[in-house]
Formats: structure tokens, C-alpha cells, sequence
């Protein structure tokens, strides 16, 4: 045990907790460029493919199909070592953003898509009795609305980019996992500096849910307003 105890005091000593810190901020900083990706691209995809719109559509299937049965770490390897072949280097940032927005962009697609088939149909018909065309109902009436539904999946979405960014340092992106393995090459305390990266990533997960939980009950509350003064 006062091994175990000198070994934690090392790591959490002189420029280690720097390190850590440094890996932590990298880490929320690709994850939520990543995200950004995801949203943009997963509503494009989720749009197409609700509305079946003409060639986008089978081919927006396609590609959450696709990209749904890759590894997130093929895909990772594909673009930072395989675009470099048709021309494109990235570095290591701009990479994994890439990637994983790629990858989170299927499932983001899933969670629009069912945010988008919970809004009745004739949203958009009293949208086009307002005026509206076909797009701009479903941009100003039917999108807001499948938003609201969609946004707490959203955030558990960003609690699986944070985790899948660990996988970003097989692309030599020095983020919060990447940190640690160098900080375990350097005291060759394994346990330590693993068990301190759990804890890391488990209060930032933890955290993140609560959040989440939260903005649901408080939606959630927001419905149940709306419908009573519907009523």
C-alpha cells in the first residue's frame, strides 16, 4: 500500500497534473469541434433520408449503414493515413475531428430522424397554409421541434465522443489517454496513472449525465406545459 500511495503522489506531482490537464482540455476541445460535425452533417442526413428526398436519401442510408459497421479506429486510420495517399494530410486535430464527426454523424442521423417522425405530419401543412414553402416549414416549424425532442440524445452523444476521443492518440493526437500513456512510459506506474484516468473520464461522464438528466426533466416539464395550455 505505501507503494500504491508513493506511486499516486507521483504522478499527481511536479508537470504530470499539467499534462493531464492539458490532455483533458485537447480532449473536450476535439470532442466538441467533432460535435459540431455531427450535428451539421447527421441533420442534413436525417432530413434526407426522413423525407426521402430524391438520390440523397438512399444515399444518406447508405452511409449511416456504412459508417455504423466501420470501428471508430479504421475510420481514424483512414483519414489520418490513407487521405494522405489521394492528397489530403491532415494533422493530428483536424484528423480526429473528422473522423469522429464522421462516425458520430450516423448515429446523430438516428437520433434526428426519430426527433423529426415525433413531429405530427401536419406541422408542415400548417406551415404551407402559412405561406411557407416545403423547406421553410421544415426548417422554422418542423426542426425546432424535432430539436427539442432530439437534444437530450444529443448530449449522450457527446458523452460517447469524449469516450471515443480516446482513441484520437493512434492518430498522435496528445489528448487526456494519450497524456497517460506517456506519463506511464515515463514512471512506469501503470495502475496509478490508468486508475487516475478512469476517475478523470468517470467525473467528466458523470457530470455531463447529470446535465443531460437534467435539461430532460426540465424539457420534459416544458411539454407538459404546452399541452396543458393546449388543452
Amino acid at each position: 500500500m505505501a507503494d500504491l500511495a508513493e506511486g499516486f503522489r507521483t504522478i499527481l506531482s511536479g508537470d504530470y497534473p499539467r499534462l493531464l490537464l492539458s490532455g483533458l482540455g485537447l480532449t473536450l476541445a476535439v470532442s466538441l469541434c467533432a460535435l459540431g460535425v455531427s450535428v451539421v452533417l447527421g441533420t442534413v442526413l436525417g432530413i434526407v433520408r426522413v423525407f426521402r428526398v430524391p438520390l440523397l436519401g438512399p444515399l444518406g442510408n447508405a452511409y449511416v449503414e456504412v459508417v455504423r459497421g466501420i470501428p471508430l479506429i479504421v475510420l481514424l486510420s483512414v483519414v489520418y493515413y490513407g487521405l494522405p495517399a489521394l492528397g489530403l494530410t491532415l494533422d493530428g486535430f483536424p484528423a480526429a475531428v473528422l473522423a469522429l464527426g464522421l462516425y458520430s454523424a450516423a448515429y446523430t442521423s438516428e437520433i434526428v430522424r426519430g426527433g423529426l417522425n415525433s413531429v405530427p405530419v401536419g406541422q408542415i401543412e400548417a406551415g404551407r397554409s402559412l405561406g411557407l414553402s416545403r423547406a421553410q416549414a421544415v426548417r422554422f416549424v418542423v426542426l425546432p421541434q424535432a430539436w427539442r425532442v432530439a437534444l437530450p440524445a444529443l448530449g449522450n452523444e457527446f458523452i460517447s465522443l469524449i469516450l471515443g476521443s480516446s482513441l484520437a492518440s493512434a492518430v498522435t493526437l496528445q489528448e487526456l489517454f494519450a497524456q497517460g500513456k506517456y506519463i506511464t512510459g515515463v514512471t512506469y506506474r501503470q495502475f496509478e496513472v490508468y486508475a487516475v484516468l478512469a476517475l478523470v473520464y468517470f467525473l467528466l461522464t458523470f457530470t455531463l449525465t447529470r446535465v443531460v438528466r437534467a435539461l430532460e426533466r426540465r424539457l420534459g416539464r416544458g411539454q407538459a406545459g404546452i399541452e396543458r395550455r393546449v388543452l
